[in-house]
């Protein structure tokens, strides 16, 4: 019998090991990359900014994927599956001779990133379910961390050895991480069964309900308009240092910073105020953030308001999945969190990175512009999440069984009353007759 103590530290350890290489490639590497490529390829900022939008779309198509692929196969065939798209991707990088396989490279590396990261969630919002918020916000955090820590090493590295070797070091470092996580999870698979197994989800709703409800929409246009606010920084974030003449990725690193160490603190806020006011405090700091950034040229000012973004990118990430799971359950959680992850691909791929970086050309680098649109982009997702009540939702299939049961009850009861009736009057008659 495997003590529950290691049991949970082997959850914790193995889904962080999973997310922490997902959150480089996802928020590290195009901010990294984006300079290289650029040169490397002849090309401008819309361009590269289509990887990340590529990303995107691969997260909005995979993640619903992911999700019923979890709920048939398990976490361990997830753990596979993403990471032979990792190699898949890994493979396009090293031959691309131009920026199309990078856009390839790109969808590829989400894609497996869905294989992992909402099985994860999943596995450990399970495991925890009366600190959901806290755990889903220390996962977070090692998502958003991770490319805080990794940035400015491998940023390093590709100036000291090269494009090659940077790429060649980060996948060997992901292929044994995952490995690692594998074994690390199968040894925690009884207990984390029996867990998963007593958490009662008769009063979930189906995707089919999750659909009809407010809640569902608003956090989909929340997805869709804050991912697009949000993730538009990690490309945006270098070009804008080498804009106000910092040639580092010190912005890059704040802005990761900020967006993993606030993860912890979100997640502790919302087991306590509710995930509602605490995305909305944030998203309004996102939006103040990038409404400020482009009116000034001072690096410590400008790392305070990418800061604020960042807090966005951690607040949406965080309370996103307590919240889903709190509204609808965990019997399809993964499926819904998949359908909601559509709007942050399909529309916060196209309206965030791309535009933006078509609006930079277009207006010859008008950081105004496009910050100030983005600032909009963030509002509107802070006005979304004051739509969402943190309260759980019944499924409605279950108040109709709940009802027929109960007239069931109340029919047998009537049957066996009615039975009491008659025999106590068989009863008198018998007496009667005898007397």
């Amino acid at each position: 019998m495997v003590n529950p103590i290691i049991n949970k530290v082997c959850i914790i350890v193995g889904c962080s090991l999973l997310v922490f290489w997902a959150g480089v490639l996802g928020f590290g590497y195009p901010g990294i990359m984006n300079s290289y490529w650029k040169e490397k390829y002849n090309v401008g900022n819309g361009e590269t900014g289509l990887v990340m939008t590529f990303m995107l779309i691969a997260v909005a198509i995979a993640m619903f994927i992911s999700g019923r692929i979890y709920a048939k196969m398990g976490l361990y065939f997830c753990i596979v599956a993403g990471t032979v798209f990792y190699a898949l991707a890994f493979l396009f990088i090293f031959i691309a001779k131009n920026i199309i396989l990078i856009y390839i490279w790109g969808f590829l590396v989400n894609f497996g990133f869905s294989f992992l990261y909402g099985p994860s969630l999943t596995t450990i919002q399970t495991a925890f379910p009366n600190k959901r918020g806290m755990v889903s916000g220390f996962l977070n955090f090692v998502l958003g961390i991770s490319a805080a820590i990794m940035s400015p090493i491998l940023n390093s590295l590709l100036n000291m050895k090269g494009y090659t070797f940077t790429n060649v070091l980060v996948f060997i470092l992901i292929m044994a991480s995952n490995v690692v996580a594998y074994f690390l999870l199968l040894f925690s698979n009884k207990n984390q069964v029996k867990k998963t197994s007593a958490i009662d989800t008769s009063k979930d709703l189906t995707v089919k309900e999750a659909l009809k409800t407010k809640e569902f929409w608003a956090l989909w246009l929340l997805w869709a308009f804050m991912g697009a606010a949000v993730i538009s920084m990690v490309s945006l974030s270098k070009t804008y240092s080498v804009a106000i003449g910092e040639t580092g990725v010190v912005i890059l690193t704040i802005f990761n910073l900020a967006n993993g160490i606030c993860r912890l603190f979100i997640g502790w806020f919302t087991d306590r105020i509710g995930g509602r006011l605490t995305g909305a405090v944030s998203f309004l700091l996102t939006t103040v953030g990038y409404l400020v950034m482009p009116h000034t040229t001072n690096v410590p000012l400008v790392c305070i308001c990418a800061s604020g973004v960042g807090i966005g990118l951690g607040a949406l990430f965080t309370v996103s999945g307590p919240l889903t799971s709190l509204i609808f359950g965990f019997k399809e959680f993964g499926m819904i969190f998949g359908l909601l992850y559509t709007g942050y691909g399909i529309i916060g791929g196209v309206v965030g990175p791309f535009v933006s970086g078509l609006i930079l050309e277009k207006t010859n680098d008008n950081y105004i512009v496009v910050f100030t649109y983005l600032g909009i982009m963030a509002f509107i997702g802070f006005l979304c999440i004051l739509i969402v009540k943190d309260k759980k939702i019944e499924s409605k299939s279950n108040s109709i069984n709940k009802e027929k049961t109960s007239e069931m009850n109340l029919n047998r009861e009537e049957s066996e009353s009615l039975s009491e009736i008659q025999n106590i009057e068989s009863d008198i008659v018998d007496i009667e007759v005898r007397n």
